[in-house]
């Protein structure tokens, strides 16, 4: 009895007029269906473009029978729309549409994560023409069924209409509007002309959405909860591109799928506060509504990418072409000069030059009415008996040890003849101080001294050719035994010694250049093979991630794995975006050819020394390449590792292009110090060390950039400020213990309060500008706290270099030295290479800061040759500007190849 009386209730009111809310699709007729009593199941022929309005309830059950004609010229597809405010989350709606190859279902309201429920659904049908059949003019019937399990009536509208721009074509553009419950895609068919193509959407809208194509099968999944299951999708507030190759999809054919997220949370990387919807509440799906252009355009031909490709390669081989026929050219003089018999002079080359020091004893610093404090030894001290010929021999005061005890001005004739010293036999060593050098001005040859004593036309005759082993005279020593690092004398007076002619108050590269040579150039060696090293055991790891990034992605189709600028991604085989990658290719060549200009110097500067050539031996800054060397490969491995990461840059590998750029400015620094302190300068494990240290603060400032982070590192960024501020001016002779008190106590008390500047003017100037300079450094840090934490560490490197080489170049010109003009040239080539690298650096296409939808919003379109964007042309600037850097770096002090490195003053 219930039951009738709930069944007669429920047809009374499906028979009752259906109250509008508006129509479901704009101009289409409106038709009411009403059910015959007792009638549950009810077909009704329908036509497209007209509203049908109907009821349903528990048990019963309407189906609108749709008949149309397959089109071979132009495939088309259905969309269905419907609506309902009377259904609800416990009795929802129940739509099903039966085509010939597959069944759509989806209910009213449609609930989006569980949460938000939509009362008006807008479905696109899988189409079954051509494109998937191949079958000409056939008809096909489409079954939409609506059922529902609620007691009382639901009311529902239904229109179904004939898409018939279903096709996008190429390179024109469509707009549409969609949202979570309304998705939208279209079908493209890659023309035969074309073997890849880039498909772009916009939008002035910022609401999150994602971005797909899908093959063309069925079913196509268009929703939030299932459009990742197939092919490649890409999360996008305002802009988003995919590169496709025809080989990926079978025929070149795929739907271009487009849905609105319900939150913004996985653009935005927020959480953000869920309301469930009011269904009542009209304006609740408009501010989900995106409106969405799609356009898919050409993307470069064959001939196109091959010649981008060639020409890529072509920039750096014209560099190899250039070298070449340069150190042709120089060969060919240096012949012609060999055969004239005369000797190679700098001074020819000309040079840029401020001031001349007015005594070529001691550079301009050196001109006050302080004592003379040049460097210890050579011309300067007359000593009677076995020490004047101590002298001559190259054995200088308080470097003669004679079984462990040192020679003095009061040694008896009798100790004299227990040290067995030859007066007249010169030291076999090559690298030991010998002759008295004539008295010379910087960077002119003994031959060219105005006021000197006379010089035969011919140039000094070379030393007799050495063997690779040098005797030395026994228990007798001709460098300081504090100076050696393997024989060292282990008396107190040994670190005593340092402490005299360290610490003086001018200092020359004699007084910092006793080591011995051969051990010194093993020392720095060192820089080259454990980098070698660190390069294997660093790639090998870093390429099989990279590959595996790459596999995954490709595998699941989520583009937001990766961060590239899709707008100007070239693919290549596996590689989504190859031009990145393969820009790297500058670093890598020119790295290989700094390693070749490194070692034709160091195998020109060895047979001059193994032939006994007195300049290449006595005069100059001494000739140690290692960490030249080590340079070279940094270079060559930033390419590479660069290259690695742009196989797939992101978040997680980030460190992988950031890491050699930190070993690159740390070596520089090192080398530029190294200059003119080669005794004092870091070993390669406590440098490379030290440069772990550095990549793993810098990982931990990405992944835990917290406050206490920064106070932490800001802290430990001044203590080591100070520190090497202390080790720099003292020239490592200071010392970490409970004595340091004290001695600061005494530095302050002699050098603040009780001089009127400080003892060594120019290392304090140095050390106060780049104090200023880390102190603002580390105040910007603590207080912005900078997104980027490993640009900002790498920026700390590049600016302390720049501050160094810049104080150099200073000191050079005010110490009275000259810089060729070929060097003057390519200081000038470097700084306006390294302009126009940064300033393209600085645009920015990609940043794995944000997510990967608010980094496409920097996506730029390619800017060279269709092929290259921004960064490439970074890559491709940056490599010309460290290439050139390094050739003023071994090339800066050529012009003091023939003075006296007791005439070369420290700084």
């Amino acid at each position: 009895m219930a039951t009738s009386v709930v069944l007669v209730v429920a047809i009374l009111t499906a028979t009752s007029t259906v109250e509008a809310s508006g129509d479901v699709s704009s101009g289409a007729r409106s038709t009411r269906v009403r059910r015959q009593t007792g009638e549950l199941r009810q077909e009704i022929p329908a036509q497209f473009n007209q509203i049908y309005q109907g009821s349903v309830f528990n048990g019963t059950e309407d189906i609108y029978r749709y008949s149309y004609m397959q089109n071979e010229s132009s495939p088309r597809a259905i969309r269905v729309e419907v609506k309902s405010q009377g259904a609800s989350e416990d009795y929802p709606l129940l739509f099903v549409v039966r085509q010939q190859r597959g069944i759509l279902s989806w209910q009213v309201p449609l609930m989006i994560r569980g949460i938000y429920g939509y009362d008006k659904v807008s479905r696109t049908l899988c189409p079954m023409d051509h494109l998937q059949t191949g079958v000409k003019d056939e008809r096909e019937t489409v079954y939409l069924e609506v059922s529902a399990a609620s007691p009382a009536a639901l009311n529902y509208r239904v229109n179904a209409t004939i898409l018939t721009d279903f096709s996008l074509s190429t390179g024109q553009s469509r707009n549409f509007l969609v949202s979570p419950s309304q998705p939208q895609y279209y079908a493209y068919k890659m023309p035969p002309d074309l073997d890849m193509v880039v498909v772009k959407v916009s939008s002035p809208s910022n609401l999150c959405a994602v971005f797909s194509l899908q093959p063309i099968k069925c079913p196509v999944y268009d929703l939030d909860r299932n459009i990742e299951f197939v092919g490649i999708y890409q999360t996008f507030m305002k802009k988003a591109a995919i590169t496709v190759q025809k080989s990926y999809f079978p025929n070149g054919e795929f739907y271009v799928v487009v849905v609105v997220k319900a939150t913004d949370s996985d653009c935005t990387g927020e959480m953000e506060t869920i309301q469930p919807a009011n269904p009542s509440d009209e304006a609740f799906e408009m501010r989900r509504v995106k409106e969405v252009t799609v356009v898919v355009g050409p993307s470069i031909t064959d001939s196109q990418y091959v010649t981008a490709v060639f020409v890529g390669i072509l920039v750096f081989v014209l560099f190899y072409v250039v070298t070449f026929m340069v150190l042709f050219i120089q060969w060919i003089r240096q012949r012609n000069a060999e055969l004239e018999g005369l000797a190679p002079r700098p001074e020819e080359q000309g040079g840029f030059q401020i001031t001349q020091p007015t005594n070529a004893e001691a550079p301009i610093n050196a001109q006050r009415t302080e004592p003379n404090y040049g460097a210890t030894g050579w011309d300067r001290v007359k000593m009677p008996s076995v020490l004047d010929s101590a002298f001559t021999d190259g054995l200088s005061l308080n470097h003669i040890t004679i079984l462990g005890k040192k020679l003095s001005k009061n040694t008896s004739p009798s100790t004299e003849k227990e040290a067995n010293i030859s007066t007249n036999k010169p030291t076999t060593d090559p690298y030991s101080m010998g002759e008295q050098p004539i008295e010379t001005k910087p960077g002119i040859p003994p031959t060219d001294q105005p006021n000197g004593p006379p010089m035969p036309t011919n140039p000094p005759p070379p030393r007799p050719a050495q063997s690779k082993s040098y005797p030395k005279p026994p228990m007798v020593h001709t460098l300081s035994d504090s100076s050696m690092e393997d024989d060292i004398d282990m008396l107190d007076d040994a670190d005593e010694d340092k402490d005299i002619y360290r610490t003086k108050t001018f200092l020359y590269v004699a007084d910092l250049a006793r080591k011995d040579h051969r051990h010194l150039s093993q020392k720095y060696n060192l820089y080259s093979w454990n980098l070698l090293t660190i390069s294997v055991f660093y790639a090998l790891p870093v390429i099989q991630l990279v590959i595996t990034y790459q596999k995954m992605l490709n595998t699941t189709g989520n583009e937001d794995i990766c961060y590239y600028n899709f707008f100007c991604a070239q693919p290549a085989g596996d590689l989504t975006a190859f031009n990145n990658v393969y820009s790297n290719i500058g670093y890598i060549m020119l790295g290989v050819l700094i390693l070749i200009l490194v070692y034709r110097r160091d195998y020109t500067h060895q047979k001059k020394v193994d032939a006994g050539d007195r300049y290449a031996i006595d005069y100059g800054i001494p000739k140690h390449f290692g960490l030249f060397y080590a340079i070279g490969i940094a270079l060559v491995m930033e390419g590479v590792m660069s290259g690695c990461y742009h196989v797939c840059p992101n978040y997680s590998n980030f460190q992988f292009d950031t890491s050699f750029m930190y070993i690159i400015g740390g070596l520089g620094m090192l080398k530029l110090y190294q200059t003119r302190h080669p005794d004092i300068n870091a070993n390669a494990y406590a440098a490379y060390a030290s440069l772990a240290i550095v990549i793993f603060v810098a990982v931990i400032g990405v992944v835990f950039g917290t406050p206490y982070f920064w106070a932490i590192f800001t802290v430990v960024y001044v203590l080591a400020i100070l520190a090497l501020t202390a080790q720099v001016y003292y020239m490592g002779r200071w010392r970490l213990d409970m004595g340091i008190f004290h001695r600061m106590y005494l530095l302050i008390r002699t050098d603040c309060l009780q001089c009127s500047k400080p003892m060594y003017w120019d290392r304090f100037v140095l050390l106060l500008v780049g104090n200023i300079i880390n102190w603002s450094l580390a105040l910007f840090g603590a207080v912005g706290q900078p997104d980027d934490f490993a640009s900002f560490m790498l920026a700390i490197f590049i600016i302390n270099f720049l501050l160094y080489f810049v104080f150099y170049i200073v000191m050079k010109l005010r110490s009275g030295e000259r810089i060729l003009w070929v060097t003057v040239g390519l200081i000038i080539i470097t700084l306006i290479c390294w302009t126009l690298a940064l300033s393209f650096f600085f645009k920015g296409v990609t940043t794995w800061e944000k997510t990967p939808a608010q980094s496409r919003l920097d996506n730029k379109a390619c800017v060279l040759m269709g092929f290259y964007d921004d960064h490439d042309i970074w890559h491709f600037m940056s490599a010309i500007s460290m290439f050139c850097s390094f050739l003023v770096l071994l090339m800066l002090d050529d012009d003091l190849d023939y003075t006296p490195r007791d005439k070369i003053p420290v700084f």
